[in-house]
């Protein structure tokens, strides 16, 4: 079963990358009046988060759950883990709302919204990564 952690790993690589690059996407999609360069931003936008992030993001859970079921663990680390990925599922959640608001009304500012949300990523990429490797309640 290697080939499953593998999937994992290159999945939980795409989703998280595409976490940090959507909201920098998203916010430099209002900085342009230009109609054709928000019409080629706007689907560019969309493609990433349709075609990269949410495969990549499907892919890690699901892979993720069928490493945990096989491998049977139940420790304390495991569960704040799971709490830190369902905190990437709203990030990842809200930069689909962004992108739908961006698409409805291109002018609007929400520079504060996507910094929040690359930072609130950030951290728990971070998170994540230090339960995954340290299993501190273990």
């Amino acid at each position: 079963m290697p080939l499953l952690k593998l999937l994992h790993f290159a999945a939980l690589l795409c989703w998280c990358g595409a976490l940090l690059y959507l909201p920098a996407l998203i916010a430099a999609g209002t900085r342009r009046s230009d109609s054709l360069f928000y019409r080629d931003h706007a689907h560019l936008t969309r493609m990433v988060f349709t075609l990269v992030a949410t495969p990549a993001a499907l892919l890690a859970i699901g892979s993720g759950t069928a490493l945990f079921l096989r491998d049977a663990i139940f420790e304390g680390w495991l569960i704040v883990k799971l709490t830190t990925v369902a905190g990437m599922v709203l990030c990842h959640a809200w930069c689909g709302v962004l992108i739908l608001r961006v698409e409805r009304a291109p002018e609007q500012n929400i520079d504060l919204r996507c910094g929040l949300i690359g930072v609130a990523a950030m951290l728990l990429i971070a998170a994540t990564l230090w339960l995954v490797l340290a299993k501190p309640f273990s």
